[in-house]
């Protein structure tokens, strides 16, 4: 799971934050700001240089208000809260002033090095000893460090986009007869759990194209992209009948969590990880059928 920016350095530094009763989730205040670092031209220093609450608050007083009443403030004034807000990603207002290198995420899924050979230490992440990947060994070999409907949840949301939950499943006889007719005529693989159900690795493969040979097929994907880069979208003007479509769920999830997601559409136009391509459909229609 991600650690928060503002975790980090609350309880790094959370011995300087003594004047206060913050949060260990508070960024510590009465520091003097390092010369190396610049601060947005908004955000200021007290006369010693040191950061204070209205260093990043622009409410008035805040720290003479009720920690209790504090969520509510932030919900109130969200554009003054943190100056510039509201932000959608809370480390997107951290990286105004530090490094954001030094907390980026390790992309396991880089695998080969410039000269293209395998990051074993990426490989083992996953496996408890490296494959070969010139013969790729039988699923019960390849010893894993856990279940493979595991493994994905150790670094990913449970539900990183919209029915992929739904998938999680065992298919009927139909679909599993399709998936099997779909894997011989492309020449691939589109594997099941240890209990037989969709799962990530089913429509997305792990491995970065060129880790396992093309001729293989575990080797077969979709990757027009880089895996640095991640897959690429356009903005489309079907978004709001996307919106019209996910109403009743979107009003489901505001009545249990108070806040409704902001849902966008948007046309996906390059792919990378994927079996087979989703942008065209083919993906979909390796187990699904659909009336023309």
């Amino acid at each position: 799971m991600k650690f928060r920016l503002v975790f980090l350095l609350g309880l790094l530094l959370m011995p300087l934050a003594h004047a206060l009763e913050l949060s260990s989730r508070h960024h510590p205040v009465g520091v003097r700001v390092p010369e190396a670092m610049k601060l947005p031209k908004d955000m200021k220093t007290d006369d010693r240089g040191r950061l204070t609450c209205d260093t990043c608050h622009g409410i008035e007083n805040l720290e003479d208000r009720r920690r209790e009443d504090i969520d509510e403030i932030r919900r109130r004034y969200a554009d003054k809260f943190l100056r510039g807000g509201p932000w959608k990603k809370l480390d997107d207002f951290c990286f105004q002033c530090h490094d954001h290198k030094p907390y980026e995420r390790l992309n396991i899924h880089a695998q080969l090095d410039d000269q293209g050979k395998p990051r074993e230490e990426n490989c083992k992440y996953c496996h408890r000893k490296v494959p070969d990947r010139e013969h790729p060994p039988a699923r019960e070999d390849l010893a894993l460090r856990l279940p493979v409907d595991r493994i994905c949840l150790g670094c990913h949301l449970k539900t990183p986009h919209l029915n992929a939950l739904e998938h999680s499943r065992k298919p009927g006889d139909e679909i599993l007869e399709r998936l099997r007719e779909t894997e011989k005529k492309e020449k691939l693989i589109l594997p099941l759990d240890d209990k037989g159900r969709v799962t990530c690795v089913t429509c997305h493969s792990p491995h970065e194209k060129g880790v396992i040979d093309a001729s293989h097929a575990a080797g077969r994907q979709i990757a027009d992209r880089a895996v640095t880069e991640g897959p690429e979208y356009l903005s489309s003007r079907w978004s709001p009948i996307y919106r019209a479509d996910k109403e009743e769920r979107l009003a489901e999830m505001e009545r249990k969590d108070g806040d409704r997601p902001v849902l966008e559409y948007r046309r996906l136009a390059g792919e990378v990880l994927m079996r087979l391509p989703a942008a065209d459909g083919r993906l979909c229609r390796a187990c699904h059928r659909f009336d023309d």
